[in-house]
């Protein structure tokens, strides 16, 4: 879709994007795990002090640990930030043709599953993965899918979208997630949402000697 231009909003919501003389209203957020809810920002404070550190006093690694926490927490953790976003709508002044919720998945932000990616898996867990995976998938479905007043939810990743329509309408037919996944995530065990995932933000030094020898793409 070809977006005209964009604005920041006087009031909420935060941006307005100007669409084929259609204005869309468009409010972001960012996703934190459970363990963030209470000092969330604090933490990503200590990130960025770190990231400066590690910016002016180069090393050969760093890394940054965020923490460990639950798929079933950070469901939980976005669940009440949704209904946040949702109680918010009544402050919206203006009428807009379409409202968008975009949630951005930061640095130590959950749900970078649902993206592809080069993921490593373990040989022999590639079912389990899957089903963890479209668990995930199906579980951000059925909270998107309570009533609201959004015409989309759509995660973002850098450049990777993943949107959640309102009653399945997908006007801008937007890629949305296979009905296939969807089934197989309504199937897998509830176990899946306690898997524990560990996250860290790492800084390496390249050195101009593992660039020529083409060590680069592996460590990449």
């Amino acid at each position: 879709m070809t977006i005209d231009d964009v604005e920041y909003g006087s009031e909420p919501p935060d941006f307005i994007f100007h669409v084929s003389e259609k204005l869309i209203g468009v409010e972001l957020t960012k996703l934190d795990p459970k363990i963030f809810v209470d000092g969330g920002y604090t933490t990503r404070k200590f990130f960025k002090e770190w990231e400066k550190e590690a910016n002016t006093n180069p090393q050969p690694y760093r890394e940054f640990p965020w923490g460990e926490f639950s798929v079933r927490d950070s469901l939980a953790a976005f669940s009440r930030q949704f209904q946040e976003k949702r109680d918010d709508l009544k402050r919206w002044k203006e009428n807009f043709s379409e409202r968008w919720l975009l949630a951005h998945i930061d640095k130590g932000s959950p749900f970078g599953e649902i993206f592809p990616a080069a993921e490593r898996i373990t040989p022999g867990r590639e079912e389990d993965c899957a089903n963890h995976k479209a668990k995930i998938i199906y579980s951000l479905a059925s909270i998107c899918g309570k009533p609201h007043a959004f015409d989309y939810v759509i995660f973002f990743s850098g450049p990777n979208l993943f949107p959640f329509p309102v009653n399945g309408r997908n006007p801008h037919k937007l890629p949305l997630a296979k009905p296939e996944v969807l089934e197989q995530g309504a199937k897998a065990s509830d176990t899946f949402l306690d898997w524990r995932i560990s996250t860290k933000s790492c800084k390496k030094q390249i050195s101009s000697e593992e660039i020529e020898s083409g060590k680069l793409n592996s460590i990449l």
